[in-house]
């Protein structure tokens, strides 16, 4: 594919005509109109000229969207996108007076939930964000994506997606991005980008694609903002509290967020396990979580020339967590009502939590097409420490009670740099290339006693553990992009060096490690197929080559304690898992309407429960199992935004077969999964809009946990006033109560049923007020001839 793209330098692209008429209604004499064309979707300047003779005639390349903007002294600005083909093009536009009497314009465009862009798909997070109280629960609304009850985030694959905050990877573990997601406000995301098959340009570790939250920033002229709270009440309350202020003069902008939030819910989950053919174990356990979070965002934009961009963005989150649970085991013989053991344990977790993310970039414009040289620098910390007390006591047979306490603590940091160029050279010829150095660093100490009646306090070796964590990657691409005879051809090669350390300290000495190179290629073909009612269904062709790395906790081989039935731990042998992708699908208009591929892996791992002969009790750990091979294939479909109504529905089936060992027995497993989406829109009047949202997850898989059928659907009301200062936004989150997980396990000896409930049905009002000044722009002479692009 590289030679393709080498040998086609030389081959000039076939370029159309496009001829622009401004005119007026009054059929006035325009004396100068400035013109500006930019390429869509990356709104990038390719032209700019002062039209005095109509018409104006533009040479562009075939099947591809354009921007046109026309100005002029005394008119109205106008824009208009165009989808160019491979006929000659004639439009006219009509130019429409300033009315100089009106006081105040307001302009509403309307923005479409679902975009694509490429092989990105763009969520517009703002009418998702209306009814969520944080980021987790507005993922669980993005369409297309699967969210679990721990976090993990599923698009095409049973291999969980990577996320990123504005473009950069969190490092940190499902379990803390979750607490993470949970403590971001759903009013500060702007975007939600989803990259199922991410290119040459990401890293490598991202098999199951990359979800990219974008975070809102302060682009305004003059100073607005907003206030807003909110309550939600389900089982249990929560409350919110905001505000939101931007600023921008001049070459400079600034912005600053401040979001407090206090969440009170629930868990249950209740399990039956096979000890023994004939002994079951129930298992019941509840859980409040009390939490108190506070969120800032600040930031700084400054254009040193119009070239250079420098921009400095800092995001911090303290949370303070307060969890309580009570769990009952009872353990009976098949057919006996009468248990012949009983227990109850109370648990009692109490933590705080911060991550502070600073990053400096810098974005200089090479030229006035698409060249940019982009540079940045990012360190992230994160640091929790808390305490944990329980007391098991043993109703049947009676039994001198367990106690215990510990405290835990643990340090996490990183390190990016990163610096990208994108040069656009001869004959439409794009040249991408970049370095990226990452280092992470991880340490965890937990110190735990317990105490048996009245016996003296003594250390508890099992839990006690101290480990450290060092994972350093390396990184470098290339990518070229060539518009030739109607295609788009990008081919590019991504470089990762892997260097994964670990040390062990307590309960034992140990150590893991992984040392390795790889070569990732990357192949994406684009092509409009033909025109429907005169927007272009386009196809696209990808291949890609990524991996999955094992994090620190599912290498680090300490135990830890559950129940006293059940612990994990991690497997220092464990491998990494190689995957190659292959998609083909079709967008109209940039709206995703199609997909079917296939994701081949290679030392595939997972997490497994097994359990241990010698003591029967089951613990989970990771395991490379072998192979597997998945088939999916999705449908998407809609009506147009912008009109009363709109709606979106969609369906994505996949199909899993692996093959491999679990706990040295043959594995051959088979299953197929669907999930369903969809959203409606009705603007009831223009001060009121009614927005319903759902999703149902039918015979799913996770990690070899068998689910049931499960959903949720969504409901809000948006009324704005006082000239849509004021915006009240009431909703419902799971209508029906549907979100529950019921899951069984059955591999091996081990059997286990069950169920986990969440405290998902919740109604909440927001109120937001919206405020701000707007400067006077200056004065500027009639005409401004702009820098001409040849």
């Amino acid at each position: 594919m590289f030679l393709l793209l080498f040998f086609t330098i030389g081959v000039q692209a076939q370029q159309v005509k496009l001829q622009v008429t401004p005119t007026t209604l009054e059929k006035d004499t325009l004396p100068g109109v400035t013109l500006q064309l930019y390429s869509l979707p990356d709104t990038l300047l390719l032209q700019s000229l002062v039209v005095r003779q109509f018409p104006a005639v533009l040479m562009v390349a075939p099947h591809t969207k354009y921007l046109i903007k026309l100005s002029a002294t005394g008119f109205e600005q106008l824009e208009k996108q165009v989808a160019v083909g491979e006929q000659p093009i004639d439009i006219s536009l009509v130019l429409q007076r300033k009315n100089t009497t009106l006081k105040a314009v307001t302009v509403v465009s309307a923005k479409r939930l679902v975009t694509q862009e490429d092989d990105k798909t763009i969520i517009h997070a703002e009418m998702l964000a209306n009814t969520s109280t944080n980021a987790y629960e507005l993922l669980e609304k993005t369409p297309g994506a699967i969210v679990d009850q721990d976090g993990n985030i599923y698009l095409n694959s049973t291999t969980p997606a990577i996320v990123y905050i504005n473009g950069r990877e969190m490092k940190m573990s499902a379990s803390d991005i979750s607490s993470f997601l949970k403590s971001l406000p759903a009013g500060s995301i702007s975007k939600i980008e989803i990259i199922r098959t991410p290119s040459a340009m990401y890293d490598a570790a991202a098999s199951g694609g990359i979800v990219n939250i974008v975070l809102k920033k302060g682009m305004s002229v003059g100073t607005t903002g907003n206030i807003n709270v909110r309550y939600d009440q389900g089982v249990y309350g929560a409350a919110s509290a905001g505000l939101s202020l931007t600023k921008g003069m001049g070459r400079v902008r600034t912005y600053l967020t401040y979001q407090y939030m206090h969440r009170h819910y629930y868990e249950d989950i209740n399990s039956d396990r096979r000890l023994q053919a004939d002994t079951l174990l129930a298992q019941s356990s509840t859980t409040k979580y009390f939490s108190g979070n506070h969120y800032v965002g600040a930031g700084l934009d400054f254009a040193w020339t119009p070239k250079l961009n420098l921009t400095y963005d800092l995001r911090f989150t303290g949370t303070r967590d307060n969890n309580q649970a009570i769990s009952l085991n009872e353990i009976s013989k098949q057919g006996d009502q009468h248990a012949f053991m009983d227990s109850h344990t109370a648990i009692d977790n109490k933590g705080r939590s911060t991550v502070l993310t600073n990053t400096l970039a810098m974005r200089y414009k090479i030229d006035s097409a698409s060249s940019v040289w982009a540079n940045e620098v990012e360190y992230t910390r994160f640091n929790s420490s808390g305490t944990q007390s329980y007391a098991t006591n043993y109703d049947l047979p009676a039994h001198a009670p367990i106690a215990g306490y510990g405290s835990l603590s643990h340090h996490a940091q990183a390190v990016n740099f990163k610096s990208d160029l994108s040069l656009s050279i001869f004959y439409r010829l794009t040249l991408e290339a970049g370095l990226k150095l990452s280092r992470a660093t991880d340490k965890n100490e937990t110190h735990y006693f317990s105490q048996q009646g009245g016996a003296p306090v003594v250390p508890d070796t099992f839990q006690t553990t101290a480990y450290r964590y060092t994972g350093n990657i390396t990184s470098a691409y290339t990518q070229l992009t060539k518009r030739v005879y109607g295609f788009i051809l990008k081919a590019g090669l991504r470089f990762e060096n892997t260097a994964i350390t670990g040390n062990q300290s307590i309960p034992r000495p140990a150590s893991f490690g992984i040392q390795r190179n790889d070569l990732f290629p990357y192949l994406y073909i684009r092509r409009n197929l033909f025109t429907i009612f005169g927007y272009p269904l386009t196809g696209n062709a990808i291949y890609r080559k990524s991996i999955t790395r094992p994090d620190f906790d599912a290498l680090n081989p300490a135990p830890r304690f559950i129940d006293q039935y059940t612990y994990e731990t991690g497997n220092s042998a464990l491998k990494p898992q190689l995957t190659a992708n292959y998609e083909v699908n079709a967008t109209y208009d940039d709206f995703p309407v199609f997909a079917i591929g296939m994701n081949d892996a290679s030392c595939a791992f997972s997490r497994v429960t097994y359990k241990d002969e010698q003591t029967g009790i089951a613990y989970r750990t990771w395991d490379n199992i072998g192979s597997y091979r998945e088939l999916y294939a999705r449908l998407f479909g809609g009506l147009p935004s912008g009109r009363k109504y709109f709606m979106y529905m969609g369906v994505q089936c996949n199909y899993v077969d692996y093959q491999g060992a679990y706990q040295g027995a043959p594995l051959q497993y088979k299953r197929t999964s669907w999930s369903f989406f969809t959203g409606h829109s009705l603007k009831a009047s223009p001060t009121m809009s009614f927005n319903l949202n759902g999703w149902m997850y039918v015979n799913g898989f996770r990690l070899f946990n068998e689910l049931k059928t499960m959903g949720q659907l969504n409901l809000s009301v948006t009324k704005n006033a006082f000239h849509n200062k004021v915006n009240i936004i009431v909703s419902a989150n799971d209508l029906l109560k549907t979100n529950k997980s019921l899951f069984t396990i059955n591999q091996g000896p081990v059997q286990v049923s069950g169920a986990r409930i969440q405290d998902s049905r919740r109604v909440g009002i927001t109120l937001k007020y919206n405020f701000g000044t707007v400067r006077t722009e200056e004065k500027k002479p009639a005409f401004v001839v702009p820098e001409t692009t040849p």
